[in-house]
């Protein structure tokens, strides 16, 4: 079952976008006092789509030991923006498998215990095809500002994967920055989003 918060609801009225929820999907209170305060709308819809949060509080990062060295790097800048980090490791560089904490990153992010997700690899794109395979992730493996943008902006991405291959430590960073601050636009590009979700179903 989903939930949806106070904060998910007020960021879609400040959009000023329709609330689209799946069957089933429950309001907690709070967020049932702000659709009343300001009459909007619940229209229930077959896809499961949720828009990820925004503003972002809370994040999840994950690395194999391709992306551990960056992974220690990016944690410390973020907990500097006061967001609420959680490490789900590696914690060295020793060998381990990355579907296990790509899994793990999508999980926290899948049932909302973090409002987006961060796992890096060698390259970033396997763990994206493992993220995807969790329910309500849109995983997106992103190499520079540009991409993130996009993932954001037109796909609602809630999680991001990196290689610590590709990316050197500053380049990095302006790419997380750009997944974390970019709202997602909506309009044409929830329709496509809701598309994708639907395709999974």
């Amino acid at each position: 079952m989903k939930i949806l918060d106070e904060r998910t609801v007020l960021s879609l009225i400040k959009r000023g976008e329709r609330i689209i929820v799946a069957p089933g999907t429950r309001l907690t209170p709070a967020a049932r006092d702000a659709v009343r305060q300001h009459q909007v709308k619940i229209i229930e819809e077959l896809s499961s789509y949720m828009p990820a949060p925004f503003p972002v509080r809370s994040v999840v990062v994950g690395a194999d030991h391709g992306g551990y060295a960056l992974k220690e790097t990016l944690v410390p800048r973020l907990r500097d923006m006061d967001l609420a980090v959680q490490d789900v490791g590696t914690h060295s560089p020793e060998a381990v498998d990355y579907p296990d904490f790509a899994r793990m990153v999508a999980r926290q992010v899948s049932e909302g215990r973090a409002d987006r997700g961060i796992m890096i690899d060698s390259l970033g794109v396997a763990s994206a095809m493992v993220a995807n395979r969790i329910a309500a992730v849109r995983a997106a493996a992103c190499w520079n500002t540009e991409v993130a943008r996009s993932a954001r902006g037109h796909n609602d991405a809630n999680v991001i994967t990196l290689g610590g291959k590709a990316l050197d430590p500053e380049a990095a960073w302006e790419v997380v920055r750009t997944f974390l601050l970019e709202p997602f636009s909506g309009g044409r590009h929830e329709r496509r989003v809701r598309k994708i979700e639907a395709a999974g179903e």
